[in-house]
């Protein structure tokens, strides 16, 4: 990969553990200034964004670690989930496999102690891996799905990839607004709007093994079919 592009989309990734470094609200803006130029349906530009820091964000955290730790069923504002297909939850179970073996053999290398009762990974991702900042992204409730999940996972990914170039890290999350109605807590005056994906953004702790476990993709002719 010879260009910059080509090395922020295979370097960037995931993040799940940050430093205590804050991110000020002026390189927030700057980050979703840059990114505000992603495409949108016919330029309608529908996404918003509601950034949580400081007390906003520790009561939502507080309150998503509650409902992980009833195991309260999730409630999204884009509808139920539905079963994975047979190819697709291989993956899927591929990828947490791989995951937990590198994270184990880390942090039995590391000396780490895992807890006892393990905590649910579910729980565990409530403290936002120690995110300062985490980005709600919404559309309005009387646009259609198709358009405006469109219009907010290509704003995500140019966030993201804006993140990445300034030294931050994020993780897109569809599971931190399985509970709508603990963020409506926090933002008020979003009954008219469907909450889409969240974004953490912070520094990246390097040393989490979170953040570095190996990663795949699968090869292009694995993917696309080209027509003449």
């Amino acid at each position: 990969m010879s260009n910059a592009i080509a090395r922020a989309l295979a370097d960037r990734r995931s993040i799940r553990g940050y430093t205590s470094q804050p991110v000020s609200d002026d390189l927030v803006r700057e980050i979703l200034s840059e990114a505000r130029w992603a495409p949108s349906a016919t330029n309608t530009q529908t996404a918003c964004v509601y950034v949580l820091t400081g007390d906003a964000l520790e009561g939502f955290k507080a309150d998503l670690r509650a409902n992980a730790e009833a195991n309260t069923p999730e409630d999204s504002d884009l509808g139920p989930r539905v079963p994975l297909p047979p190819l697709f939850q291989a993956r899927q179970d591929e990828f947490f496999k791989t995951r937990a073996s590198f994270i184990a053999a880390e942090e039995a290398r590391l000396g780490v102690v895992a807890e006892t009762p393990p905590v649910s990974p579910m729980v565990a991702a409530a403290g936002l891996w120690g995110a300062p900042v985490l980005l709600v992204l919404a559309i309005p409730r009387d646009i259609g799905l198709p358009y405006g999940c469109f219009d907010a996972g290509a704003f995500a990914q140019s966030i993201a990839l804006a993140a990445h170039a300034r030294g931050l890290g994020t993780c897109i999350s569809g599971s931190n607004v399985r509970y709508p109605d603990i963020l409506r807590r926090q933002i008020p005056d979003t009954e008219d709007k469907l909450f889409v994906i969240a974004i953490t953004l912070g520094y990246p702790d390097w040393d989490a093994p979170l953040n570095h476990f190996p990663r795949t993709r699968l090869d292009v002719d694995e993917y696309a079919t080209f027509v003449r």
